[in-house]
């Protein structure tokens, strides 16, 4: 700077103010860039924090609505809605203990992944299918032979997306109740427990029930949405085969067709349940509902199904745009 300005000193007057002209432009380009960040990050931030706003008061209304529907069911239920990115929750009875059904399969998926990282098994290994396995009710290897073998991969995803009771028992079996339970602790679950074999009425009339939350299968569910649940590969299977649900009757069922849900279902004779993740253009966000004491199974589907597209039209399916939170 100092050579160019000992250099003006010989120039005539309109040279000069050519090289002061160019100065300034080269110095407007210097800091246009950055005050062109500032402002968008300005308005970045703005943006956020009128979305962050908007989607508290989406849910303040969807709460209202929510407490409605609840105090018309027929029936107990445990509800919580959860928007992932933002992290606003409403919920009722969330740490109120239900039978858990087969929503337990979900947290017996993970202690298997959990399995494999420790060495124990190979999800290639195969197991063998025995009498004392077979549930008659919703599993299609009730009817097959015993003696039979089966792929532990194939067994994760008949237990989750057709909810299928005998390769539960199997895999069960292979681990343990006391590792599994040690699992479901270790995992960060609070109030979820495997007593007693899946769908063991013998059991369950002895008093013998296993329980969960919703609190407990909506932590569940984030961990493996972030990541987290195990391992980040462990984390990604477990979300593909919940994406793969084959029971869409409850959370599913009045949504767009578009829509995908991760999810995992849950039936007992007085109990019925849904517990997943719906991803849309607006945010992905986790709806579980446990229904107990029920009158029928079909009002209680259609409740689960209400309190999903509810927590969807009041804070998913409008115009505002999702910033980059």
């Amino acid at each position: 700077m100092k050579e160019i300005v000992s250099g003006m000193r010989h120039l005539p007057i309109y040279k000069k103010a050519l090289v002061i002209f160019g100065l300034v432009l080269v110095a407007i380009s210097a800091v246009f860039p950055v005050f062109y960040r500032i402002r968008a990050a300005s308005e970045l931030s703005l943006n956020n924090e009128r979305f962050l706003e908007e989607r508290k008061l989406d849910y303040h209304v969807l709460m209202a609505e929510l407490q409605g529907q609840a105090a018309k069911f027929k029936g107990d239920a445990g509800i919580l809605v959860k928007d992932i990115s933002t992290g606003e929750s409403i919920s009722m009875n969330s740490s109120k203990l239900f039978p858990s059904a087969s929503l337990v399969k979900l947290p017996i998926m993970a202690a298997v992944y959990q399995a494999e990282l420790e060495g124990r098994l190979q999800l290639t290994d195969k197991l063998v299918l025995k009498r004392s396995h077979k549930v008659r009710d919703c599993s299609k290897l009730y009817f097959k032979r015993n003696g039979t073998k089966y792929e532990i991969n194939d067994l994760i995803v008949r237990m989750i997306t057709e909810s299928d009771n005998t390769a539960s028992n199997m895999l069960v079996e292979a681990l343990g109740f006391g590792y599994i339970n040690q699992k479901f602790v270790e995992f960060g679950l609070k109030d979820t427990d495997l007593r007693r074999g899946i769908m063991d009425l013998k059991w369950r009339r002895a008093g013998i029930e296993n329980y969960t939350t919703v609190e407990d299968m909506a932590y569940l569910l984030e961990k493996i949405y972030n990541r987290e649940l195990v391992s980040t590969a462990a984390s990604d299977r477990m979300m593909a085969v919940l994406k793969k649900q084959k029971v869409n009757d409850r959370i599913p069922r009045k949504l767009p067709d578009e829509t995908i849900v991760a999810h995992k279902t849950g039936s007992l004779r007085d109990t019925i349940s849904d517990c997943g993740i719906v991803f849309t253009q607006k945010g992905d966000f986790i709806v579980c509902v446990i229904t107990a004491d029920i009158k029928n199974y079909r009002t209680a589907k259609r409740f689960i199904a209400d309190i999903a597209a509810c927590a969807y039209d009041k804070c998913y399916n409008k115009k505002t745009e999702m910033p980059a939170l």
